[in-house]
């Protein structure tokens, strides 16, 4: 009696998280349209006299209100033991973090960088999306997909290394290196990998490190083939990218069953 009261609980409690995470993804995406929404709403202000006028001097200070903001979240998320408040925090770090992109955005780039706070608005969605619906692993190799895919964007128009093409190629070598250090260690442990106080499931039953190593080989040495051949190739890479998540995207849902 016993042990099928303790599976009846197991079940219900796994049923509730299968609808927190449904609605999780809803909030995502109807987030993810008032973003761009609101990012649209701002350029068409901010290409104005008036907008610019009224914007420029206090950009530096949204960006640094945003990097603020973000900051605090992840702090209290290490902090923080309850699973509620950890749950409701990567919603106002996400905006802390898309707050300060666009801040610093209309100071160095005016309305030219918006293009890019389009991407970074969809890829904070589609990262978190992720997560919530797959495993690490598929997480892990869409992150370093979707850096090297709006990389190669940027690149794609011609090898100018604006602002936004730099942190993304800072960005993505760190994640390159990162996650390639952290699924290692996790193969050696099971596929958990520790990370402060949590053991995080990077990898599934096999506990091979083999699919997050060869996305973020594969970025590695297409980023060094645009930096030699130029913006054409990167404009193929873009492609490339595009393709190598759409694969992932259906090999992680086959896993999934």
């Amino acid at each position: 009696m016993a042990t099928k009261k303790n599976t009846s609980s197991t079940k219900l409690m796994k049923k509730k998280a299968d609808d927190a995470v449904v609605y999780q993804v809803m909030a995502a995406l109807v987030l993810l349209c008032c973003g761009l929404l609101g990012l649209r709403s701002l350029r068409a202000y901010y290409s104005t006299i008036g907008g610019f006028t009224a914007l420029y001097d206090v950009s530096y200070l949204i960006g640094i209100g945003g990097t603020v903001l973000a900051l605090a979240c992840i702090v209290a998320a290490i902090l923080v033991k309850r699973p509620l408040v950890r749950a409701l925090l990567p919603w106002p770090a996400a905006v802390g973090i898309l707050t300060a992109a666009t801040g610093f955005s209309m100071r160095l780039a005016w309305t030219d960088g918006f293009p890019f706070l389009y991407f970074f608005c969809g890829a904070l969605a589609l990262q978190y999306i992720i997560l919530k619906l797959y495993r690490w692993e598929f997480f892990l190799v869409s992150l370093s997909t979707v850096l090297a895919g709006g990389l190669y964007f940027c690149l794609s128009s011609g090898m100018l290394w604006t602002y936004r093409a730099i942190f993304l190629i800072a960005v993505l070598a760190v994640t390159v290196v990162c996650s390639s250090l952290a699924v290692v260690a996790a193969s050696r442990h099971g596929g958990y990998f520790r990370f402060f106080r949590w053991n995080v499931h990077l990898l599934g039953k096999n506990g091979s490190p083999v699919l997050v190593l060869a996305a973020n080989g594969l970025w590695f040495l297409c980023t060094v083939a645009v930096l030699i051949l130029g913006s054409l190739f990167a404009y193929y890479c873009m492609f490339a990218a595009i393709a190598v998540e759409f694969v992932a995207a259906v090999y992680y849902t086959f896993q999934l069953n």
